[in-house]
């Protein structure tokens, strides 16, 4: 999984840069988030503008992610209509809050 990782305001912005979320993929972000836990701040946003399409195996492996830093606050910022969708559909929006843009994510008070 291609990925960028930076610190912005006592924050870990994980930027995923692929355009598929799917089973390929899903096995692969939640082992390197795993090896990245020690690095990460204790709020985690995971940049989705780059990811057009997501299936029930990356949803999947968004809430274990999610579990596995329960002990952090986890937001995703900029995901595409198809995933805000699929984050509708499955209520997952309820459970991981969604923003806008990074900045957002951010700026935005618990």
């Amino acid at each position: 999984m291609q990925y960028e990782i930076s610190q912005q305001s006592n924050c870990t912005i994980l930027q995923i840069n692929e355009q598929r979320f799917d089973a390929k993929l899903a096995p692969a972000f939640r082992a390197q988030i795993e090896a990245l836990i020690p690095q990460l701040s204790d709020k985690v946003v995971l940049d989705l503008a780059n990811v057009k399409f997501m299936d029930s195996s990356g949803l999947g492996s968004l809430m274990g992610v999610y579990k596995l830093l329960k002990n952090k606050e986890v937001a995703v910022a900029n995901p595409q209509q198809p995933v805000v969708d699929l984050f509708k559909l499955t209520r997952m929006d309820r459970l991981i809050k969604t923003y806008p843009s990074v900045e957002a994510a951010i700026t935005t008070p618990v």
